[in-house]
């Protein structure tokens, strides 16, 4: 689903022209430029250039590198250093502009003149820091070359994890790979949750769940709960949203420049009519991502209800650059909307149907599950 892409930068190529200079009798010579100093400049217009080239929130230039100067000032104070340099007169334009950059270089610069305490490496990481929060997105992440994440906005965890109700008959017992553990309760309510959406060479999850649903089924399962209360995301789950839907719409793609499409349920992967069981989803603030992404079409086309707290509402997919020092950054490139209603869960999280709290979540959810099973729902 999420598509690499090249990414163009600004750079300056650097010619350097040897010349020999003779001074002619009766004349001075020409002052030597000062040398500048290393503000890992190639890096940072690589990353502005991705940043505000690829944005689906359309950050504009001067946003970014006035986040950017500003985030070398902070570093600045941090180090008790002089931070006095006036932010340049950018240009207001919604594209990475050659000269635009130049003026933010030259102020940096004359910050990293004055402050000799602070490396390269840490002016560019404080730069890039600072600039990703003018636009604030869960996806969109900075991994500096020693490792250190820098997240656009604050991550928001609230919340515990899936916790299996005691009692009932017990189908996965919780420690493989991603804790999937499964049970049909004492009421007949088939629970299943796990903590990554996992696919690897050795494990894949929705094969996992899958084999959780026929056991659980066979034992009597008259509901499902699908717990992902702290899941935090990996593979796209299309696939398991698309068992419990017909063909319907699962989410629209917005893109930086208008629609990017309508991903929708494939009809064959929809499971036979005995899996068709009511359905509920719990949800909290801690995770997100895949886990939100499963539940938008099954909310969005009244086939589940969800139960919990709001999520944390990270609904996109980013395309990553890749530096030469290791660094990485992560910008989101596409959103996720509600393909029935068009609503933006992206950085806002999907509201519950029914609120509860964590520790009383399972059993509201089982007992809403048991009332659509007396009423044949």
């Amino acid at each position: 689903m999420l598509a690499r892409m090249r990414l163009r930068s600004f750079g300056l190529a650097l010619i350097v022209l040897a010349t020999a200079c003779t001074t002619a009798p009766g004349t001075t010579a020409s002052p030597t430029a000062a040398p500048s100093v290393d503000i890992k400049r190639g890096k940072l217009d690589i990353a502005y250039s991705a940043f505000v080239d690829l944005d689906v929130h359309r950050v504009s230039s001067k946003k970014a590198l006035t986040a950017a100067l500003d985030g070398i000032r902070a570093e600045v104070k941090a180090t008790n250093g002089k931070d006095d340099v006036p932010t340049p007169d950018f240009d207001d334009v919604q594209e990475p502009v050659i000269a635009e950059f130049k003026k933010f270089e030259k102020a940096a610069q004359a910050l990293a003149v004055k402050n000799p305490q602070l490396t390269a490496d840490r002016i560019a990481d404080a730069a890039i820091a600072s600039m990703i929060t003018a636009s604030p997105d869960c996806h969109t992440v900075y991994r500096g070359k020693d490792g250190k994440l820098y997240r656009s906005r604050p991550e928001s965890v609230s919340g515990t994890r899936g916790q299996p109700p005691a009692g009932g008959t017990s189908i996965a017992p919780g420690t493989d790979e991603v804790g999937l553990a499964a049970k049909v309760t004492t009421e007949g309510i088939g629970y299943v949750t796990f903590r990554e959406f996992l696919k690897s060479g050795t494990y894949d999850v929705t094969a996992q769940v899958k084999k959780s649903l026929d056991a659980m089924l066979a034992v009597g399962a008259k509901a499902w709960l699908f717990d992902l209360r702290g899941n935090n995301g990996g593979d796209p789950p299309q696939t398991m949203t698309s068992w419990f839907l017909n063909g319907e719409p699962i989410m629209k793609i917005e893109l930086k420049n208008g629609a990017g499409g309508t991903v929708t349920a494939k009809t064959d992967l929809r499971l036979p009519q005995s899996y068709q069981l009511p359905l509920a989803v719990l949800l909290n603030g801690a995770g997100g991502s895949s886990p939100e992404v499963f539940t938008l079409g099954l909310k969005e086309n009244k086939r589940a209800t969800v139960v919990g707290q709001k999520s944390t509402g990270c609904l996109g997919a980013t395309s990553e650059t890749n530096m030469s020092d290791g660094s990485l950054l992560l910008v989101v490139v596409q959103e996720f909307v509600g393909a029935q209603t068009g609503t933006r869960y992206n950085n806002t999280g999907i509201p519950p149907d029914v609120t509860a709290d964590d520790a009383a979540a399972v059993s509201v959810a089982s007992k809403l599950l048991l009332d659509q099973i007396a009423k044949g729902k």
